[in-house]
């Protein structure tokens, strides 16, 4: 895992490509929207900076679960915003599904929570020294997340708490300023991956990280899901008996669209691998009566 929770040091050149973070994922397009695949959690970490890069290289990554991904197809000008993404990986068993599905590739699931790699991103910026700055939720949240995170991880240095209703110039501006490290940044899909880009073309030469909801489960405790929740793969399940009034559009209404257009996909895929044996003469083909 040569990236920013352990790498040699090396001395880096301003501008030397030994600064940026190996490729170690291929991006392909899941119903027309950019996701990064790689079969295990170490081939996702691998693509992150290397610590000695960490502040000095701007990188950006998100995360798309299914409503994520059906929100791109959407609306196409998200998808050009993920194009401009360092990393883009699947958060849930959905999103893996459909890269099974579509693409014939096992790939493994992250998600920017406690389940995943958050506590890896943390124990690495408490141990390297690294600075860190929460923006997003309503007033309040990123607060106490941030005092959960310190009571959890004490000599991790937190420089910024941002609600995700402040203009997003005047947090950038507050940003560069502080000019942290790493910035997690929750504020749901598309306003969370524009603020990052445009915090990226101000200057800022961090590591960030979109995180969804997560400030908000991070505000009730480090541990939001049960240990039996997350062994068997029910946090969706476990989300929306929690948080019933913010999430059962997702769960009930976006996901079965979501499912709907993996199967068409699948269907159309399955027409195309029919019809291309059709199109070479000489290709063998079933008799028919």
């Amino acid at each position: 895992m040569d990236m920013l929770i352990d790498s040699p040091s090396r001395n880096l050149e301003p501008d030397d490509e030994a600064q940026l973070p190996r490729r170690t994922v291929t991006r392909i397009r899941t119903l027309g929207v950019p996701l990064d695949t790689a079969e295990t959690v170490n081939g996702y970490l691998d693509a992150l900076p290397r610590k000695d890069a960490i502040g000095r290289v701007a990188f950006i990554a998100t995360f798309l679960n299914p409503a994520s991904l059906l929100e791109a197809k959407r609306h196409p000008t998200l998808a050009t915003t993920l194009d401009s993404f360092d990393l883009v990986m699947p958060d849930g068993i959905g999103a893996c599904m459909a890269v099974r599905r579509l693409h014939g590739l096992t790939v493994a699931r992250v998600s920017f929570d406690s389940t995943s790699l958050a506590p890896i991103v943390f124990e690495a910026a408490q141990r390297d020294g690294n600075t860190i700055a929460l923006v997003g939720g309503r007033p309040g949240v990123a607060r106490r997340a941030a005092e959960v995170l310190r009571h959890t991880f004490p000599d991790l240095a937190i420089v910024g708490t941002f609600d995700g209703y402040t203009p997003p110039g005047s947090t950038i501006a507050a940003l560069r300023k502080l000019s942290p490290d790493i910035v997690i940044c929750g504020m749901g899909v598309r306003r969370q991956e524009e603020f990052l880009l445009a915090l990226r073309a101000s200057g800022w030469t961090g590591s960030g990280f979109t995180c969804g909801g997560y400030l908000d489960q991070l505000a009730d405790g480090f541990r939001y899901y049960p240990a039996w929740v997350d062994a068997i793969n029910l946090r969706w399940a476990y989300r929306l008996y929690r948080e019933p009034g913010r999430l059962w559009r997702r769960y009930c209404m976006d996901y079965p669209v979501f499912l709907a257009l993996v199967i068409r996909a699948m269907a159309a895929k399955f027409r195309r691998q029919l019809k291309g044996p059709a199109t070479e003469p000489n290709a063998n083909r079933p008799l028919v009566n």
